[in-house]
């Protein structure tokens, strides 16, 4: 939905099939690049485009990266915003916080938030 939403405007401002199609795989093959797991450094690179590393402080769960690096492509955003969290070390824990109990399951875990979403409202 989030590249769907993306492409509207470019189509809108008269841009070319063949810019939007580069634009379509140069943004997909990004997803997948920061999602790597990879360890290296990139160490002027990642403040002008999110890599793995800046990523990776997006998915751990340790607290001094809680609510940080938010920004899908351009870091400079986070900055901006004050949002942004890159020390010289990687992070050592991933996934959700200690007081999130995840459930097993693929589809448990699909439904896990709209559930959350319903007791809330209650």
């Amino acid at each position: 939905m989030n590249r769907f939403v993306g492409y509207i405007p470019l189509l809108f401002m008269g841009f070319s099939p063949a810019a939007t199609y580069a634009y379509l795989v140069f943004i997909s093959f990004h997803a997948i690049f920061i999602h790597a797991n990879v360890r290296f450094r990139f160490p002027y690179f990642r403040w002008l485009l999110a890599t793995p590393e800046f990523h990776h402080w997006h998915h751990s769960s340790e607290k001094e990266a809680w609510d940080k690096n938010f920004a899908a492509f351009l870091p400079i955003y986070d900055v901006i915003f004050k949002t942004a969290h890159l020390p010289e070390h990687l992070p050592k824990k991933y996934g959700t916080t200690a007081n999130t109990k995840v459930p097993e399951g693929f589809v448990s875990q699909l439904v896990y938030p709209l559930q959350n979403a319903q007791r809330e409202k209650s």
